[in-house]
């Protein structure tokens, strides 16, 4: 709560004596230093559907295009009472409120304002931890663990050394969703956090070693696993300034291949040095769905099914990250004898309020290419939604209003069609990718290979 003080001036005039004028004196006594009352808030977007936010605060922004999983940091404020809404961003730039508070911040105290819960289940909401402003003892560092994922119940967390047996000692802690621990301090040194379901040891989530480091604020939330492996969490640990997000140590990265050469026969795909294929018998246009593979540097070598000694790929390095989820283009021509791996690296979280499109040019005998992405077959008056975009380029994931498009792919500043006029339907939380390729056998005319929410696998 905000709290005035008066700035008090004392001004004293000593008297004035017979002996001279000269001798006049008016003394100033110093001002009093009033402190200004400070408060420090944090704000994380824990909604795992949810778009990205703007935060208000007195109708003010305080925060723009706060995604999941992301945290502000601990920023310093004027003690005082805020009206806070966060808007959420709609695929066509404008905003709509989706949460409203009120927020009493008190001199020295520390806030940490959490949307948690799902838009499709109805249930998003905040969740605000306060705690006294404290300094961190040399030697310890402050750790405070938050349950923030709707879809699990109670569960034990346990905090021990690296490898630790846990098999016969009790948790840390006990939680439930919503539940914040007091702020706990802890040696500096290595640590691994491993959750089970309450009053079991068989391990959901494993963080692996890791560091606490000297005087360091760490507060630690389980939160929706929209990454790749079976955990369903993750760990976000907000600092004072940004977050590190800590998968489970077994979640690995999902890798799928594409085979988007079209005068290339039917393939078989190997990672590193192994002799029997991870992906078999691959024909053009088709995709092998997500396998996940361990995290780290791989070679992916690409070879004629009929016969493995015909090499199109050979031992390409691709480095994957925990985690992360990549589709692996083969792009090129064997004709040309100009074949490669594309990776590129897939955005596979759902947003309820949109869907998401990824576009990507593998046509080797393409142009340069303007997208359009229109409500009907007529672009003669649309403006490209994405303009000279050459060979091997992609998107990225754009968000898109659901809907049903009409795609259309044309020569680089003509309205010339290439590929289309391809009507689509985009859902809310859908995924989708459209990889634009030579026709059968190379060249013209041009088609698509459709991936994600369109393919039937």
């Amino acid at each position: 709560m905000k709290r005035m003080y008066p700035i008090l001036l004392s001004v004293s005039l000593l008297g004035l004596t017979a002996c001279s004028d000269d001798d006049d004196n008016t003394v100033i006594e110093d001002t009093p230093v009033v402190e200004a009352e400070t408060s420090h808030v944090r704000v994380i977007h824990f909604g795992s559907d949810a778009p990205a936010v703007n935060v208000m605060a007195n109708g003010a922004e305080l925060l723009n295009g706060v995604d999941y999983a992301m945290s502000s940091g601990l920023l310093e404020v004027s003690s005082a009472t805020y009206d806070i809404d966060v808007d959420a961003i709609l695929p066509d730039g404008s905003t709509t409120t989706v949460l409203e508070a009120e927020l009493m911040a008190a001199d020295m105290m520390e806030y940490t304002a959490v949307a948690l819960g799902s838009v499709a289940d109805e249930n998003l909401m905040l969740k605000l931890v306060e705690n006294a402003q404290a300094d961190i003892a040399s030697g310890y560092a402050r750790v405070q663990v938050l349950h923030a994922t709707p879809s699990v119940g109670l569960v034990d967390v346990y905090v021990t050394a690296p490898d630790a047996d846990i098999s016969s000692i009790s948790p840390t802690l006990s939680a439930n969703y919503m539940d914040a621990s007091p702020q706990l301090e802890l040696a500096v040194g290595d640590y691994q956090i491993r959750i089970t379901a309450a009053g079991m040891k068989d391990v959901v989530y494993d963080s692996g070693s890791v560091t606490l480091e000297d005087m360091q604020d760490y507060f630690i939330s389980a939160i929706p696993n929209t990454w790749s492996g079976m955990s369903p969490v993750a760990l976000h640990i907000a600092l004072p300034e940004g977050q590190v997000i800590v998968n489970d140590v077994n979640s690995g990265s999902d890798l799928r291949v594409v085979h988007a050469v079209a005068d290339a026969p039917a393939v078989d795909v190997f990672l590193d040095d192994a002799t029997s294929p991870a992906v078999d018998m691959l024909e053009f246009g088709k995709i092998a769905g997500y396998v996940n593979v361990p995290e780290g540097d791989h070679t992916v070598t690409v070879a004629a099914d009929a016969d493995n000694s015909v090499v199109v790929i050979d031992k390409a390095p691709v480095e994957l990250m925990i985690g992360m989820s990549y589709s692996a283009l083969a792009v090129g021509s064997l004709t040309e004898n100009m074949i490669e791996p594309l990776v590129l690296m897939e955005n596979t979280r759902r947003v309820a309020t949109e869907a998401k499109l990824t576009v990507t040019h593998a046509a080797y005998s393409a142009p340069e290419v303007d997208i359009y992405l229109t409500a009907s077959a007529d672009i003669s008056e649309a403006t490209p939604a994405l303009e000279d975009v050459p060979f091997k380029a992609s998107s990225g994931s754009i968000s898109v209003a659901p809907g049903t498009y009409t795609i259309s792919v044309t020569v680089a500043n003509t309205k010339t069609v290439a590929i289309g006029p391809l009507e689509v339907t985009l859902d809310a939380s859908g995924v989708y990718g459209v990889a634009a390729v030579d026709n059968m056998g190379g060249g013209a005319p041009f088609g698509v290979i459709l991936l994600d929410d369109f393919t039937v696998m």
